[in-house]
């Protein structure tokens, strides 16, 4: 799988192999429906959520402009989706959906000393039944986001996962329990609170990581591109 960072899918010939893995990144402004279709369909397949008319599941964090949304593409469709939500320290009101989960995220916020980010709502075809390629574009997508918290010099990351998948954030990226399984809505799966800083050593076990290592030609593009996707509001004084 040959993962692309692109704002949005440009057609070419490479794009009709289900090798290249492009991805779409929205700010809160944009149409994000082939994104929050797919999450829905994962949703509805998983019996997180009930079958609904309107084929898309959202809430109200995907709306504010503190939130990018990665949208995955294989032959131009959306197969994987993550959500990325921003807090600059100071900033008042709840920007992290984790925090209204979890009492541990106001101790956490209090410490930081840059910008968190909470990974969240990741999401997958449901037709997409190949164990290991399901296991590696949940990688890839998670390669995205941390991607994009570089280029946005973040400097401390959660993520609320289902706790099948914490091994996995434990021994690729060291992450650690920051709070204990809740039940993270929607649906009753448990879910744990994971978090760790985003300094030298993160870096260290992207580059030594085949999968997870950047190219230095993708990390500058994703600089100049996602800045303008996002506010991040400079708290009130």
């Amino acid at each position: 799988m040959t993962a692309h960072a692109k704002l949005q899918p440009a057609p070419r010939e490479a794009d009709h192999s289900d090798a290249v893995v492009r991805t779409v990144w929205y700010a809160a402004t944009d149409n994000r429906r082939d994104a929050f279709a797919l999450r829905y369909r994962g949703y509805a397949h998983a019996g997180l959520i009930a079958p609904t008319p309107f084929g898309i599941y959202t809430d109200a964090y995907d709306e504010l402009p503190t939130t990018l949304i990665a949208g995955l593409f294989r032959r131009g469709a959306c197969i994987a989706t993550l959500r990325l939500s921003f807090y600059v320290p100071g900033a008042s009101g709840p920007v992290l959906p984790c925090e209204k989960v979890y009492p541990e995220v106001p101790a956490l916020k209090a410490h930081v000393d840059g910008i968190m980010v909470e990974l969240s709502r990741l999401a997958i075809d449901p037709s997409i039944t190949n164990t290991r390629y399901r296991a590696r574009l949940y990688a890839a997508a998670i390669r995205a986001g941390v991607s994009a918290c570089l280029a946005m010099d973040a400097k401390h990351l959660l993520v609320a996962t289902q706790t099948k998948w914490r091994s996995f954030y434990e021994h690729v990226l060291d992450f650690t329990v920051a709070g204990p399984a809740q039940l993270y809505p929607p649906g009753d799966v448990p879910v744990v609170l994971l978090a760790r800083a985003l300094d030298e050593g993160l870096k260290r076990r992207i580059a030594r990581n085949m999968f997870f290592k950047l190219d230095p030609d993708e990390l500058a593009d994703l600089k100049i591109r996602l800045p303008g996707l996002v506010r991040l509001a400079a708290p009130a004084r």
